[in-house]
């Protein structure tokens, strides 16, 4: 009995043991055959870090290519403080790295050390951000383990406030403003993904990367702008509103045969470099977003609805005192006395809001408005700026009978700088309203050219119709007494300048709105200018005429304009 109960013993302890090898057989075999390309995967992820390959934000360039907005690389600088506190007996103490790293980065090192204390047991914090190139190069040569460099990208702007109300600027993670935001599809770079593996310590392990995702760059977007004459534009306006303490100034210069605008230029604007510290309401462009009532310098669009109807001529005769009732429209005044017996050019020479208010009496409304539509205004540009303003051309039923008369000189109707400079492009160009056009092109990384598309050209009035206009502003040009702050040797000019009271609430106040705007040459018209200037107290557009002058002339300078030729049409300015 003793003997057979041994045998059951040692039978037992067999089987048990049988069974326990089988099981670590079965086991065995789950984990390198049935599971191993499970197990080898998880363990590969437990030790593989993905990071972002960034794609490359595109320039923004002048028509010349001059470099208005570009990508640098910065570095940012993270840790992992599991590794670095969990290892000081290998890599030593942390508050020494700290101290060297801080040497680099002009931070605090106990600033650092609280970052990295704040979780001991994360694989993941940021010590530094917006490092250069040279300050990564000397962190590396630290050779810490627990430390890992990211390459990310920041934005710059060369020429600082040079087109800065233009191009915008990017937040933290978005575009906020300009071209920057409404340009973003072609500028927007595409980010990618690489994964490297680590030692249990946290050392990278060489030659471990792959790229899960390509990165892609974004596209070059080329403007019309002309980069130099942008800076000197944006010097004369500053300049101007600083001499007759304006609020704000602007000015546009446009190409008169396609529509490109040459410059936009606002006063005060914003350094994209440090928006943060620009006052909310000039880092966008006034110029687009900002309408205001135009004033006298409607007067030469007005004109060219009249002729183009066929109820006037350059040369047909209006009794137009200084003060007239036009009875429900009230009464209408001029600022200053004239000759009554003006002509259609004679009302604009001596810009007369009364000979102004008869002549467009001759059109009848529906067909008035429909012109200012024509011309662009009431609606946004082609150029669909970011933060773009339509302006206001009331509906029919709005223009009582005063409306209906003074928004011939510029009141009660609303427009951008850039639709009055579109206007005077339209007179300019034959009385054919060009799409206007701010950005050129897109260029993608693969060479693939991207043009927007603008829409057609309009003709508004006939070329007749644009060309005794423009005569007529010749002649203001001419007569207007400021000869001397308007001159352009060589060449011939047409010109009207505008002052607009500016309503508050209701009410027109002493505040105005000064204008000058033109064209040249006349003969062979290249470029239309508007300079425009808020002025807190009542003053007269000659105190502008001077900045025109030079902007004008810049323009004509700087584009080899070849001089004018032929004289001056001579138009009667009074019966």
């Amino acid at each position: 009995m003793r003997v057979r109960r041994g045998g059951l013993r040692m039978g037992f302890v067999v089987i048990v043991v049988f069974a326990v090898v089988v099981a670590f057989v079965v086991r065995l075999v789950d984990i390198q055959v049935v599971s191993a390309s499970a197990l080898a995967e998880q363990a590969k992820e437990k030790r593989a870090i993905a990071t972002t390959i960034y794609g490359t934000r595109g320039n923004i360039v002048d028509r010349n290519g001059a470099v208005l907005a570009d990508s640098v690389e910065r570095y940012t600088i993270t840790v992992s403080p599991r590794v670095a506190f969990r290892n000081q007996e290998l890599y030593g103490p942390v508050l020494p790295w700290l101290e060297q790293i801080a040497g680099v980065t002009g931070q605090d090192p106990s600033v650092l050390l609280t970052i990295m204390e704040a979780d001991r047991d994360a694989d993941y914090a940021v010590l530094a951000e917006n490092l250069s190139l040279d300050q990564l190069l000397a962190i590396n040569e630290l050779d810490i383990p627990w430390v890992w460099p990211e390459r990310v990208e920041a934005r710059t702007y060369p020429n600082g406030a040079v087109a800065g109300n233009l191009i915008g600027f990017l937040g933290k993670d978005e575009p906020l403003a300009g071209l920057e935001r409404s340009e973003n599809e072609c500028l927007d770079g595409k980010d990618g993904t690489v994964t490297f593996e680590r030692s249990v310590d946290g050392v990278r392990i060489p030659n471990t990367e792959i790229v899960e995702e390509p990165a892609e760059d974004g596209g070059t977007l080329q403007l019309t702008i002309d980069r130099d004459l942008q800076w000197y534009v944006q010097e004369a306006i500053a300049k101007t509103g600083q001499r007759l303490g304006a609020t704000w100034a602007a000015a546009v210069v446009i190409r008169i045969s396609d529509g490109a605008l040459m410059a936009v230029a606002d006063w005060p604007t914003v350094d994209p470099n440090a928006f943060e510290q620009a006052d909310p309401a000039v880092t966008g462009s006034r110029a687009f977003a900002i309408p205001y009532e135009p004033g006298s310098i409607m007067k030469p669009i007005n004109a060219a609805i009249v002729i183009d109807q066929g109820a006037a001529t350059p040369t047909t005769p209006v009794d137009a005192p200084y003060m007239k009732s036009f009875g429900d429209g009230g009464l209408i005044t001029d600022s200053s006395w004239h000759d009554p017996h003006l002509t259609l050019t004679g009302s604009l020479v001596h810009s007369s809001n009364v000979a102004t208010s008869m002549f467009a009496d001759m059109v009848p409304d529906d067909v008035r408005r429909e012109y200012l539509l024509d011309f662009g205004f009431n609606d946004w540009t082609e150029v669909d700026f970011f933060g773009e303003s339509a302006g206001l051309v009331h509906p029919l039923e709005n223009w009582d009978a005063r409306t209906r008369l003074v928004q011939s000189y510029g009141q009660a109707i609303t427009t951008t700088i850039l639709q009055m400079a579109s206007a005077y492009q339209t007179l300019g160009n034959n009385g054919v309203r060009m799409p206007l056009k701010l950005v050129e092109s897109c260029t993608m990384p693969d060479g693939t050219v991207i043009t927007p598309d603008r829409g057609e050209p309009r003709q508004v009035v006939s070329e007749s119709s644009a060309d005794q206009v423009l005569a007529m502003m010749e002649m203001v040009y001419q007569h207007n007494g400021l000869w001397d702050q308007l001159e352009i040797p060589g060449y011939r000019v047409g010109v009207k300048s505008g002052t607009a009271e500016v309503a508050e609430n209701g009410v027109y106040t002493q505040k105005v709105d000064i204008s000058y705007a033109g064209v040249a040459p006349i003969d062979n018209p290249q470029y239309a200018v508007v300079v425009s200037a808020g002025i807190p107290y009542a003053l007269l557009s000659g105190a502008i005429a001077s900045t025109f002058r030079d902007v004008m002339s810049q323009t004509l300078t700087m584009f080899r304009v070849p001089p004018s030729q032929g004289e001056a049409v001579q138009l009667p300015i009074t019966w």
